[in-house]
């Protein structure tokens, strides 16, 4: 009985990690654009030529800690609704409200 459910787990588990692979992430701060998925995997950035004219090293730094912050922090927001929303499907009807 248990060996299926865990199988099952793993299986839907898998599911979500590529559904998340297939999710879209992208954030923009000042001039610089991280690109990526829902697996908080980076794929595309892009800094504005603006950006680099000012020639300081200092808030360029800053600009890129603040844009790949926000980017995990949106990524990690998506990967937890989407593990809530597998909660409540795998949980018997009546049940799903428990995770709110």
């Amino acid at each position: 009985m248990f060996g299926d459910l865990m199988g099952n787990m793993e299986q839907q588990q898998a599911e979500m990690y590529k559904k998340m692979a297939g999710i879209s992430v992208d954030v923009v701060v000042e001039g610089i654009s991280i690109s990526g998925n829902a697996t908080k995997q980076i794929t595309n950035i892009t800094i504005d030529p603006e950006v680099l004219k000012a020639e300081d090293k200092e808030m360029l730094e800053d600009l890129l800690l603040t844009c790949v912050n926000r980017f995990i922090e949106k990524a990690v927001k998506i990967e937890s609704e989407e593990a809530q929303k597998l909660m409540q499907d795998m949980l018997p009807p009546g049940f799903g409200d428990m995770f709110k």
